[in-house]
């Protein structure tokens, strides 16, 4: 269940921490890293980095730890 400050005023988490827990590194190595590892799930999968929510869905299937937001945060920066 979620927090009750994160449903008042909203999940102000950064992403980039989970992503460092899952990817090990320091500074911008882990976002590079984890870009790096979301462009080889999707290019196996067939799904185009346009399709943010399919995007989401082929990331989180295929790392389980990976909640939401981090999720959606690589997805758009697949997306640029």
């Amino acid at each position: 269940m979620a927090k009750i400050e994160n449903l008042l005023w909203g999940d102000r988490d950064d992403p980039r921490r989970e992503l460092a827990e899952l990817f090990p590194g320091e500074g911008e190595a882990v976002t590079v890293r984890a870009r790096a590892w979301a462009r080889g799930v999707i290019a196996e999968a067939g799904v185009a980095a346009s399709d943010e929510l399919r995007v989401i869905r082929t990331l989180r299937d295929a790392e389980p730890r990976l909640s939401l937001k981090p999720a959606r945060y690589l997805a758009a920066q697949l997306n640029v």
